[in-house]
């Protein structure tokens, strides 16, 4: 199983990282390729009219960052639950609006679950013949680690919409130790 460390941004004990946007930290880094990887299936898709070729755009948002590679019958598999996969990266979108310094009024009310996005994306895979080999792959790429740090990720801006953690100097989401030390969900 997968462990989330809680980590200091300045080193003290003043500070507690929920989240790493970065991925700087090592453990939200599988998340952020997947999600990257997500986004780059959905560009592909939405704009196959005018770049046919799948391999740059593919290449771009990294397919040859994990181990194992996404073979074409994956990414053809991921494909084809297109409508599941574009929910991942709507509530992933939703989350990096929540960080942004310049954040519309009402980003709070636009979050959405990625950890639920992610587990309707899994079901519309299973329920697909024609995504074995997308199931495989996600599965050799450690799946349930991605959704754990998928619930991660979402508990720390559940925190961060009721106020109870920051946006940090380098985009982290934080804990001040006020909230800590009263034990704030």
């Amino acid at each position: 199983m997968l462990t989330i460390p809680t980590v200091s941004l300045s080193g003290s004990e003043d500070e507690s990282l929920l989240w790493s946007s970065s991925g700087a930290s090592g453990y939200s880094d599988l998340l952020t390729r997947f999600l990257t990887f997500a986004h780059g299936c959905v560009d592909y898709v939405e704009n196959s009219v005018w770049r046919r070729e799948m391999e740059p755009t593919l290449r771009l948002h990294g397919r040859y960052e994990f181990q194992p590679v996404p073979s074409q019958a994956a990414v053809l598999g991921l494909l084809a639950v297109w409508a599941e996969l574009r929910k991942v990266v709507l509530a992933d979108d939703a989350f990096l609006a929540l960080l942004n310094p310049d954040m519309p009024e009402d980003a709070h009310n636009q979050f959405q679950s990625l950890k639920a996005a992610l587990v309707w994306f899994r079901i519309g895979l299973d329920r697909d013949i024609r995504t074995v080999e997308a199931r495989n792959w996600l599965d050799a790429l450690g799946w349930q680690d991605v959704i754990i740090l998928a619930e991660k990720r979402d508990q720390a801006a559940k925190r961060l919409i009721a106020s109870t953690a920051i946006v940090g100097p380098e985009g982290d989401i934080v804990a001040p130790p006020a909230t800590r030390r009263e034990g704030a969900v």
